[in-house]
């Protein structure tokens, strides 16, 4: 699903968090948004996911003002994984993911064994179909991540938005997940602290400073060392990894 931000500002007080950010994401498109702590990342995911308003612009998702659209629309077609999200109640694993099925059904709706099989396969692609009676509140952090991310393959999003999905995970599941988003053939928005994992799996980053857009574009023409050092301060090379041939970027102090 096509993605547009238009002169959007947003934030928690008169200063806002992001200004005049003109962007657009293409169906299908894995688009990852990096920054300094701070630069507005979370602030700009929040208003694809209606958890903050904007106070400048449009966020347009297809053809529609997302902030007008009908509550349960957005629901059916945007998924979300944000970055701590709590274990809620003392559901089972299965319980939560199923949670993913009800924007498409109601709240208090029976699910049918379509829905069971959307689930059971969403548990075993994220990898934790071995978890699915145990209870969330039992798992580890990098499990809750994983469960969580199948409750979001579970709701068939046309857009999935991830804050930092690669919080408390290891380096096998950091690659799996990241795997995962990029073959479901959806559009990805996705914030990243890893630079070189936005150089090896998005199409497009953006770089956001200080709330504004500093440079957009494919990884290799973003990861330029001037960039590099204006906004991360760090000094860095990209290089082809020799076995994929995907972009790699090797950071070193100043």
């Amino acid at each position: 699903m096509k993605l547009a931000f238009a002169g959007v500002g947003a934030g928690y007080t008169d200063v806002p968090a992001v200004r005049d950010v003109d962007v657009s994401v293409a169906e299908g498109e894995f688009v990852a948004l990096v920054g300094p702590n701070g630069s507005g990342k979370s602030t700009l995911l929040k208003t694809v996911y209606r958890a903050l308003k904007p106070s400048a612009g449009q966020v347009v998702l297809g053809d529609d003002d997302l902030w007008r659209a009908p509550r349960r629309d957005v629901a059916r077609a945007v998924a979300v994984l944000g970055q701590d999200q709590p274990g809620g109640f003392d559901f089972t694993v299965r319980e939560a993911v199923a949670l993913g099925r009800y924007p498409h059904h109601g709240p208090f709706a029976r699910l049918g064994p379509a829905d069971a099989k959307i689930v059971d396969e969403a548990l075993e692609r994220c990898g934790c179909g071995h978890l699915a009676d145990r209870s969330l509140a039992t798992l580890s952090g990098g499990e809750r991540q994983r469960v969580l991310f199948a409750r979001a393959l579970a709701q068939r999003p046309r857009l999935l938005v991830l804050d930092e999905p690669t919080n408390h995970l290891d380096p096998r599941h950091q690659i799996a997940v990241l795997e995962l988003a990029t073959s479901l053939g959806v559009t990805v928005l996705a914030a990243l602290h890893s630079l070189d994992l936005a150089a090896q799996y998005a199409d497009t980053v953006l770089v956001l400073d200080a709330g504004r857009i500093h440079r957009s574009g494919p990884p290799r023409d973003v990861f330029e060392p001037q960039v590099l050092r204006e906004v991360f301060g760090v000094g860095g090379t990209l290089v082809d990894d020799p076995v994929t041939g995907a972009a790699r970027l090797l950071l070193r102090p100043l």
